[in-house]
């Protein structure tokens, strides 16, 4: 009980100090009395106008965007999505530098199809961690888990063929980069296509506030509850 009355004071200070405040902010700022109100008029009209805004856009949104119209904007966008970095797919394995089976493992990384099950399994098998990049990743996040130097440049692993190989003090690497895209290239469709996804939604929104302001405005013009005079 005694906490629970020192929060309720608490509450009714704060409150009567917020009076307080607003009281003397009254009398110190009386000649701006009208300017204030047009301010909290001009909030009241956007809070209002935004929370109508966002109630046809609920009631009238559709959220579903086909694989389709996010192709069809890209192809017609192509020149909005260029990258501003190398990305690459791939897989990374790391293993012993003793491991006896590694000239056999670098084969079934490089192969395909069961051969590349074979590889994973075998690394599973013998719990080697294996990173795989099936999506787009960055390149200096994929040599991020390798012994890379930042001073050093790999481009050149980007234009190599097969299993790269790396290692350090005690441990080796094998690298296997099935795609690259280079800085100043088209981002893939892949890379880019939620945030198409988001311009499409957002334009969306757009034509139904515009459409929804071009009816109220018909709609009050056609019964004279507007009257517009424009004069010299």
């Amino acid at each position: 009980p005694q906490d629970s009355v020192k929060l309720l004071e608490s509450y009714v200070d704060m409150w009567i100090k917020k009076q307080l405040k607003v009281g003397e902010a009254e009398e110190l700022f009386s000649a701006n009395t009208a300017e204030i109100d047009a301010k909290v008029e001009e909030y009241r009209a956007s809070l209002l106008t935004h929370r109508l805004d966002q109630y046809y856009i609920d009631t009238r949104l559709d959220t579903l965007v086909s694989a389709q119209q996010i192709s069809d904007y890209y192809n017609e966008h192509r020149s909005d999505f260029t990258l501003d970095r190398t990305i690459v797919k791939g897989a990374i394995v790391k293993f012993p530098e003793k491991y006896r089976q590694r000239k056999q493992l670098k084969e079934l990384m490089g192969g395909t199809g069961e051969k590349y099950k074979d590889f994973l399994e075998t690394s599973a098998k013998n719990e080697f961690p294996v990173t795989q990049y099936d999506s787009w990743v960055d390149f200096s996040d994929f040599l991020g888990h390798l012994p890379a130097s930042r001073q050093r440049n790999y481009d050149h692993m980007l234009t190599s063929k097969g299993v790269q190989e790396m290692t350090d003090d005690k441990d080796m690497y094998y690298v296997l980069i099935t795609d690259s895209r280079k800085a100043g290239d088209q981002a893939p469709l892949e890379r880019v296509s939620d945030n198409i996804r988001r311009v499409l939604l957002n334009q969306r929104r757009q034509e139904i506030i515009r459409n929804h302001e071009d009816s109220i405005y018909n709609a009050a013009k056609a019964i004279n509850e507007i009257e517009i005079k424009i004069t010299n």
